[in-house]
């Protein structure tokens, strides 16, 4: 039985810091301690392309920003390409922690390295994605100069699996922005975020119920504690991998998104949050409905992502399949019609997802 992790210091530890307290500096800016870092990266991997993970690995070592630990942890990684990547990875910088831990998935192991972070700050970065060289830098600075800021995000370049850009999100930056967005999705990429260590302890790290979409609820309560910005500039890269939705997992996460409001409307109401009770909550409503309207949603989710993928003929397959057994659903002849004028037309491409994000 799965014990839910909302609230409360991640595993049960007590947060503890590595800032002294000057009463003539911003308070909420460390002040630096010899051997403890000012940020940890924190990176979870398992199995995957080892290209890729070089990548994403030498994107951080090439920062401008160089007071950082890089906290790696491997989540059960099983395949001998990730494992020897990973060994060769270590050796590479000392600022390097590479931890071999049982599979948990995403969501607990990021609360294993909130435990496991000395950093007053921590940065996310996945292992399929990379980082321009400013990107700790700017961010750093921001949060050193808002104290009342938790968390600190940037835009980002989307990328098709080979690498080959789309377009630059245009995420809101200010707090009032950010508050808004959040009712209708996450306003942050999570691998381009940057937040404070003990803020994210204070609210329980991630709420473990939640094995996918994890960042969405982490975020809001950050942003309820205290507060959260999105830099303008693309400082981060995000890649669209053709296997990494399945219908099942975009079935889940529509799960998690609908949960995830729940306990917000909860909060506003001054009522404790109950992230089993806000899942139930998820799941109910006409089952007949639910029923025929829940696999066509998630099933069009996965060929989205496969056509940003670049994966056009298995988005083609996902989307013919969809409308034999749909016929009648103008959403999915829609998308059917998106997809031609993505393939034919690249400058029109910004405009067919404009303003969603499709995480």
């Amino acid at each position: 039985m799965v014990r839910e992790r909302c609230e409360g210091t991640p595993q049960g530890k007590r947060a503890v810091t590595n800032t002294i307290v000057n009463p003539e500096v911003n308070p909420e800016t460390p002040v630096k301690i010899a051997g403890v870092p000012a940020v940890t990266v924190l990176m979870s991997v398992r199995d995957g392309s080892s290209a890729m993970l070089e990548q994403a690995v030498s994107s951080i070592l090439t920062q401008t920003f160089a007071d950082f630990e890089f906290l790696i942890l491997d989540d059960g990684s099983r395949e001998e390409a990730t494992l020897a990547a990973l060994a060769v990875v270590a050796r590479r910088d000392a600022r390097i922690r590479l931890h071999r831990e049982p599979a948990r998935g995403l969501t607990k192991t990021l609360n294993r390295g909130l435990a496991l972070a000395r950093g007053h700050y921590v940065a996310r970065q996945d292992a399929d994605d990379w980082s321009e060289p400013e990107r700790l830098a700017r961010q750093v600075d921001f949060l050193d100069r808002h104290p009342e800021a938790a968390v600190c995000g940037a835009n980002a370049w989307m990328h098709q699996e080979d690498g080959a850009a789309l377009w630059a999100t245009r995420l809101g930056q200010r707090r009032a922005e950010i508050r808004e967005a959040l009712w209708s999705g996450n306003p942050f990429v999570h691998g381009a975020t940057l937040f404070r260590a003990d803020a994210a302890r204070a609210i329980g790290g991630y709420c473990e119920l939640f094995t996918c979409s994890q960042d969405y609820d982490f975020f809001w309560r950050l942003c309820d504690a205290a507060g959260g910005a999105n830099l303008g500039a693309p400082l981060y890269h995000y890649r669209f991998r053709r296997g990494a939705v399945s219908a099942r997992r975009a079935g889940e996460q529509a799960r998690v998104h609908r949960a995830t409001q729940s306990l917000a409307r909860a909060r506003s109401r001054g009522e404790r949050s109950d992230a089993a009770r806000a899942l139930a909550e998820a799941d109910a409503g006409d089952p007949t409905h639910r029923a025929r309207e829940a696999p066509l949603g998630a099933g069009l989710k996965q060929a989205d992502h496969r056509m940003l993928a670049g994966d056009y003929r298995g988005a083609a397959r996902c989307y013919a399949s969809l409308l034999w057994r749909h016929p009648a659903s103008f959403l999915a002849w829609g998308k059917l019609i998106r997809w031609f004028v993505f393939l034919t037309a690249p400058m029109a491409r910004p405009w067919c997802f404009r303003g969603r994000l499709f995480r």
